[in-house]
């Protein structure tokens, strides 16, 4: 019994200690996330996001202009964003990039307070060459409901009459480079997190996922607009080198998206606007005489398709249950430590409080629980052992996004490797997960029934046994 008692405090002392490792709180966390992702979003909002509170006394602590640049992007009000925006600004021009994500909350307010078009401003003066700006300030001058991904002539012609929105928006084509600031933001977020002790996964993940993205559906609109009716109607009236122009000037808008845009949505919308160029310019080139040119064009579109169908998981070597599999595995393991851990703490409280209440009373119910509270640390430091090993993975990978040097050009792995995903990384189609018992728990079932049989012949007394009794 003494071997039994120390065996079960010293599993006891093993678990508690998981608790005390970071990382393994992390792990604790992924139910939560689940529970968020199903529609509980209050989950998230406690496990993911800084307090208002805290957020303004960290101004008023360090008011610098790092902090007042964190502070403005995760502001809980637009005022609050505005006011601690301009500080950071004054304090710091290198940070007027967060104009933009200042000016996209601005946006979507009812009604658009008119500091919106003072800091669309401010940011296409600061960074004249890049097309997110005038991708905002198309966003704003936009008159009319964006038209479908497939435009009708019709559609298109009344698109063409919203001249403000058309003359931003050829800007933004005709800008070099295509940069929506999600390296920067993280960055930024990245260091003040760990400055401030707040660098945890669930803070960094639902961040990067709230970071802005232009308008998408004007991007394509506009392209449609583009080839199909500016370019089409030079290409009709015999002016096929300002045509081409036209076809040209969104294919490099595509591939400027596709080689720079920060989100998976932003790389998908590039190839389609490459797409929508190639229907055009490939005949063009033909007609033209440049059928090298259209022949390479003709490979990198079937190249492009390619692509486009491996990201839709459509190829059969694409699909996995891995990421799934995982998932359920930290899942389960979560759950199991809240489970043995509140049964270890009943056992336990049981037990000793037995010693106090009808001591002289010890039934059932106190030998059942006496000998589960000397097992049950057991199963609570194999389940902890088991979330903590399972999880290691996403820790380090966590660890290393956070400290990691270097040109960053895809975001998607840090919601993939940082914490368990449900549904597979893009390109990877998820197969369902399967039952691992299916067939082994019928060779499992016919392993119990001989055993039991055995176990019964050998417990039968032998013949000369029964008769000399």
């Amino acid at each position: 019994m003494r071997r039994t008692r120390f065996m079960s405090l010293l599993f006891l002392v093993w678990s508690i200690a998981f608790f005390f490792v970071p990382d393994f709180r992390q792990g604790l966390q992924v139910p939560i996330f689940a529970l968020g992702m199903s529609g509980d979003e209050r989950w998230l909002d406690r496990a993911g996001t800084i307090p208002a509170e805290e957020l303004r006394d960290a101004t008023a602590r360090t008011p610098d202009a790092q902090t007042f640049a964190y502070a403005a992007l995760h502001a809980p009000t637009l005022k609050e964003a505005l006011d601690w925006g301009s500080r950071a600004v004054a304090s710091d021009p290198s940070l007027t990039w967060i104009d933009y994500s200042i000016a996209q909350r601005a946006l979507f307010a009812k009604p658009v307070p008119p500091e919106a078009q003072s800091l669309i401003a401010e940011l296409e003066k600061w960074d004249p060459d890049n097309a997110i700006p005038n991708l905002l300030e198309a966003q704003a001058e936009q008159k009319r409901k964006p038209i479908s991904y497939s435009p009708t002539p019709a559609m298109l012609e009344d698109a063409a009459k919203d001249t403000d929105w058309v003359q931003a928006m050829q800007k933004a084509y005709a800008a070099p480079h295509y940069d929506s600031y999600f390296v920067r933001r993280f960055e930024l977020e990245r260091t003040w997190l760990r400055q401030n002790h707040y660098d945890k996964p669930a803070i960094i993940l639902l961040s990067a996922a709230a970071y802005p993205i232009p308008n998408l559906l004007q991007i394509r609109t506009y392209a449609n607009l583009a080839v199909e009716k500016l370019g089409k109607e030079q290409e009709e009236a015999g002016h096929l080198p300002q045509a081409m122009d036209e076809y040209w000037t969104v294919q490099r808008m595509g591939q400027r998206m596709q080689a720079n845009g920060g989100s998976l949505i932003e790389k998908l919308i590039g190839a389609a606007v490459v797409k929508v160029a190639y229907k055009r310019l490939i005949p063009a080139l033909q007609k033209s005489g440049q059928t090298d040119a259209a022949a390479a064009m003709e490979m990198d579109q079937q190249q492009l398709d390619q692509q486009l169908s491996t990201l839709r998981g459509n190829d059969p070597l694409e699909q996995s249950t891995n990421y799934n599999w995982a998932a359920l595995m930290v899942l389960i393991l979560a759950a199991l430590v809240a489970v043995f851990g509140v049964l270890t703490g009943l056992c336990i409280l049981y037990v000793n409080a037995k010693r106090w209440v009808r001591p002289q009373v010890k039934g059932l119910v106190f030998s059942c629980l006496t000998v589960a509270e000397n097992y049950m640390p057991i199963l609570l430091f194999l389940a902890c052992a088991g979330l903590y090993l399972s999880y290691y993975p996403y820790a380090q990978n966590f660890h290393h996004y956070m400290t990691a040097s270097g040109e960053i050009r895809d975001f998607e792995p840090l919601f993939y490797n940082v914490f368990p995903y449900y549904g597979g990384k893009p390109g990877h189609s998820a197969l369902p997960v399967g039952n691992p018992l299916h067939l082994y728990g019928w060779y499992a079932l016919a392993g119990l029934v001989i055993v039991v049989l055995v176990s019964m012949v050998l417990s039968r007394p032998a013949t000369g046994e029964r008769s000399s009794s």
